[in-house]
C-alpha cells in the first residue's frame, strides 16, 4: 500500500501509523491519535536528523521508506484498517494460533487501527506460567533470514548475579529450545528471553539481532539435592590431625568444584579449603598442615558446590563440631 505525504495538519490513520512507528523507534510524537501536531513534527525532525535525511519534518517518500526498513527490524506490524488476526497471520505467513499467543493481551475482535502487532515472539511457556520441576520448552516463532537464535534463561533470584544466566545457541532451522531439570531449581523466577541473528546488511556493514521480548515463569519443586556433610559428625570432636572429610554432591554433568569452610563461633576466624569433587562419598584424611594456623576451637562447617556449566551454586547445611590440636 502506497503511503501518501504527511506533514503538519495532516490526520488519519496513516498519521496513527507514523505516529506508532516514531513511537517504537523511540521518537515521542505524543499522543497517538491521527493528528499530525507539533510534537509529531518534533519527532519526525529528530528521526530525519539521526538519520542524516533531509530535515524539514515533511514524511515524503524517502523518509517513509527510512521509517519501514528500521521498523522492521523490531518484528511488528501496525494494524491498518481492515485488518484481522487472521489477514495479519495469512500476509506475514504465520500461524494464526503463534499470532494469538504472542499477543495475548490484545483483544482480537476490537483491532485498532495504529495498534502494534508483535509478528515475533516466544509461544511456549506462557508469560507467568508456574511449571513443574521437569524439561521446560521453550518453542518461538520464525524470522526469515534468520542465521541463528540465542536463548537466554535468567535466575531472577539469585544474588551471585555472574551465575545467573544460562545462555544457548540454536540453528536457524530450529524454533525450539528445551532446558533440563539439572539446570533449572526450585521455587525460582526466570526470565526467558530469545534473540535471532540476522545476515550480513551491506547497506550498514553489519547484521542485526532482533529480539523477541520476555517471558517470565516460576519452577516449582526441585529435585536436586544440596550437599551432605557425613564427616566430621555434627556435635562431634575431631583433631587437626586425623580430620576426615565425607560428603555428598547431586548427580549433575559439568564442570564443578567444592569449598569447605570452616567459620568459628567464637571469633572472627573463618578459612576455605578447596575439597575433592570428584568422589566426595569416599571418607578422605585431610593434610594437618591444612590446619596449621587454625586455632583450636569451635567451628560451624559448610560444603559449598558450584557446577559452572550449569551456573548452579549449592550450600549444605551447617554442621557444629570442636576442632582439637
Amino acid at each position: 500500500m502506497s503511503l501518501r505525504i504527511l506533514l503538519k495538519g495532516s490526520t488519519g490513520y496513516d498519521v496513527t501509523q507514523l505516529q506508532s512507528t516514531l513511537k517504537i523507534l523511540g521518537y515521542n510524537p505524543g499522543a497517538i491519535d491521527g493528528v499530525f501536531g507539533e510534537q509529531t513534527e518534533s519527532a519526525v525532525i529528530k528521526f530525519q536528523q539521526g538519520n542524516t535525511l533531509v530535515v524539514d519534518g515533511i514524511v515524503g517518500v524517502i523518509t517513509w521508506e527510512n521509517l519501514q526498513k528500521q521498523i522492521s527490524y523490531f518484528g511488528v506490524y501496525i494494524v491498518q484498517p481492515g485488518d484481522t488476526f487472521y489477514k495479519i497471520a495469512q500476509a506475514h505467513n504465520i500461524p494464526l494460533s503463534d499470532l494469538l499467543a504472542i499477543n495475548s493481551g490484545i483483544d482480537p475482535y476490537n483491532l485498532l487501527i495504529g495498534r502494534v502487532i508483535q509478528l515475533i515472539g516466544i509461544t511456549n511457556p506462557k508469560d507467568g506460567a508456574a511449571l513443574p520441576h521437569a524439561d521446560v520448552n521453550i518453542t518461538w516463532t520464525k524470522v526469515p533470514y534468520a542465521t541463528g537464535y540465542r536463548v537466554v534463561v535468567t535466575d531472577l533470584d539469585n544474588p551471585l548475579k555472574y551465575l545467573a544466566d544460562f545462555q544457548a545457541t540454536v540453528s536457524a532451522d530450529n524454533l525450539s529450545y528445551t532446558y533440563k531439570p539439572g539446570v533449572l531449581t526450585k521455587r525460582t523466577h526466570y526470565m526467558i528471553t530469545v534473540s535471532a541473528d540476522t545476515p550480513f546488511d551491506p547497506t550498514t556493514g553489519t547484521g542485526y539481532t532482533i529480539p523477541f521480548g520476555k517471558v517470565h515463569i516460576t519452577i516449582g519443586e526441585s529435585i536436586i539435592n544440596p550437599p551432605v556433610i557425613l564427616m566430621p559428625l555434627d556435635n562431634s570432636t575431631v583433631s587437626k590431625a586425623n580430620f576426615v572429610l565425607q560428603f555428598t554432591l547431586p548427580e549433575l554433568v559439568g564442570n564443578r568444584d567444592s569449598t569447605l569452610i570452616l567459620t568459628s563461633t567464637e571469633s572472627s576466624f573463618s578459612k576455605s579449603f578447596k575439597v575433592n569433587a570428584l568422589h566426595p562419598e569416599i571418607a578422605e584424611p585431610l593434610p594437618a598442615t591444612w590446619f596449621a594456623d587454625v586455632p583450636a576451637g569451635t567451628y560451624e562447617a559448610v560444603v559449598v558446590y558450584v557446577n559452572s556449566t550449569l551456573g548452579i551454586t549449592l550450600k549444605s547445611k551447617p554442621i557444629r563440631f570442636t576442632l582439637a590440636e
